[in-house]
């Protein structure tokens, strides 16, 4: 059993949120502070006292992120591409600390080149009685967020659920916030629950609709209420790429006009956009400078309709968290495509935060593929229990299912100082092809001799790797897990092509 919970400073709709007399001085003094957000992962010193020296960290980039348009960017401008893992624990009071997630997984993610982890929780782990957070789990999931920022990954913070919760479908809101006005429970699994399940559609109709739930206490305002414990506790780590503000929403009754071709702007407005405004709101009272990530129904995720949800949050710090999970791969682009039309039209940051959910290397290779081709940000599902078998023993040997890892670790840009324009990836020869503009999203130029960073895991080129830029000169030496690149003052296209064996000597850049 875990300790009782405890209870204390006041927040938001009378939550309790901190335990002892202590913490609530702290946590009300630190409430009265900027937060500190400007830096880098090129810290030596961990949050947590770990010694993790830069050749072992993922990302080198300035902080916070970003964007501009369509692309994610560091604090100096640099578009940012990611590859990632998602890390969700579904069972409510399960932290990855207490599944055996430790620094030894975060330095597996680093040495193999992955930038970023969505790392999930429930509703009913971090408030699993009305108004109370459970200091104990947030502190646990805090730590599991200074682990991976201590390895230079990025950490987006993901509020699960499936099938609304562990008392009508999978996981995610507990039995106080599941409102069913007596709908039937017909106990159908997974996937078909949202459909078949009337007591699952009149949950999320009783949450879009802002029902007033134990207390009096309006359901979306519990769910801000989280919210703000979370952006307390981590919004002043510049690690945090942000927060995704619920995972694949289902419309509830009403949800047969999201499944064809037309869509349903007209309900992704009336019940996705207030609920997003509301959080978001929440977040910026503690955390003003980080992402947030609203994320269209889940049926989007098939590819026979796009979105229309607005940017949640501020016009410069809101973006969309997608999903690709078609029934036919012939309609994967479709969902692609209508990612890249909400932002046109919107203006919001693009990430793909999960697809694959597979063992099939085939699929992998495909999906990676079209993601990087269409020079979108990824995360991949999952990393316990498809790319690790046992959370709890080490990322070696027989619990990794190699031909997975084998298939997710690529070479791939990081930090690119321009605009991306080509990405391309050939599995057979082991050859990465990159291009990119010289030129700033959204206008202007960097300052000369601005750094392009990729990442080339050693798991990818065992017996080293050869660099052909034209445009530009690589700055690293050779062999680096951090190939740099700076381009020659006067190009506006550069070029770099990755290919195994060999060796390519560092270059002094061009002057300005």
């Amino acid at each position: 059993m875990r300790p009782a919970l405890r209870c204390g400073v006041v927040g938001l709709q009378g939550e309790c949120t901190m335990g002892t007399r202590m913490r609530r001085m702290v946590v009300a003094f630190i409430a009265m502070l900027p937060v500190p957000f400007a830096g880098s992962f090129a810290s030596p010193a961990s949050a947590t006292g770990e010694q993790v020296p830069a050749s072992q960290r993922a990302l080198d980039a300035s902080l916070p992120i970003g964007h501009v348009g369509r692309w994610l960017t560091d604090a100096s401008g640099r578009v940012v591409l990611l590859h990632g893992v998602n890390l969700v624990s579904k069972t409510d009071g399960q932290t990855p600390r207490s599944q055996g997630f430790g620094a030894a997984d975060a330095a597996f993610l680093a040495a193999n080149g992955f930038d970023v982890v969505r790392l999930g929780l429930t509703a009913g782990s971090i408030m699993p009685q009305p108004g109370v957070i459970d200091a104990d789990y947030l502190d646990s999931f805090a730590r599991t967020v200074e682990t991976l920022t201590d390895h230079g990954l990025l950490v987006l913070v993901d509020l699960h659920q499936d099938g609304w919760g562990p008392t009508l479908g999978s996981d995610g809101f507990p039995g106080w916030m599941t409102l069913t006005h007596g709908a039937t429970n017909t106990h159908t699994g997974f996937p078909l629950y949202y459909v078949t399940n009337p007591a699952i559609q009149a949950a999320f109709d009783s949450f879009w609709h802002n029902a007033p739930g134990p207390g009096g206490v309006r359901l979306q305002m519990r769910v801000a209420a989280m919210f703000a414990a979370l952006a307390r506790r981590v919004g002043s780590n510049p690690g945090v790429l942000g927060y995704d503000l619920i995972n694949e929403p289902f419309p509830g009754s009403t949800w047969q006009p999201c499944a064809s071709a037309v869509g349903c702007a007209s309900l992704e407005h009336r019940e996705l956009d207030p609920y997003y405004a509301r959080v978001s709101a929440a977040i910026r009272a503690h955390d003003p400078s980080h992402l947030v990530f609203g994320e269209p129904f889940v049926l989007f995720n098939f590819g026979v309709a796009g979105t229309h949800i607005d940017r949640p949050g501020t016009r410069s710090t809101g973006g969309m968290s997608w999903h690709l999970y078609t029934t036919d791969p012939a309609l994967d682009p479709n969902v692609i495509n209508y990612a890249e039309q909400w932002s046109t039209a919107t203006g919001g940051a693009l990430i793909n935060t999960e697809f694959g959910a597979t063992t099939d290397v085939s699929a992998i290779d495909r999906q990676v593929g079209e993601l990087d081709n269409a020079l979108m940000p990824w995360i991949w599902w999952s990393f316990d229990g498809l790319m690790v078998k046992d959370l709890a023993s080490p990322p070696t040997g027989v619990n990794l299912d190699t031909p997975v890892v084998d298939a997710l670790v690529r070479p791939h840009p990081v930090v690119v100082a321009g605009t991306p324009t080509a990405l391309h990836y050939d599995v057979p020869t082991a050859t990465l092809t990159f291009g990119y503009s010289t030129h700033k999203p959204g206008g202007g130029s960097y300052s000369c001799h601005a750094v392009t960073s990729l990442q080339v895991p050693s798991r990818s080129y065992p017996a080293g790797y050869h660099v052909v830029v034209t445009g530009g000169v690589v700055t690293s030496e050779p062999g680096s897990p951090h190939l740099t690149v700076v381009a020659d003052p006067r190009a506006s296209i550069v070029s770099v092509v990755i290919g195994p064996g060999g060796t390519t000597r560092p270059r002094t850049p061009v002057e300005c």
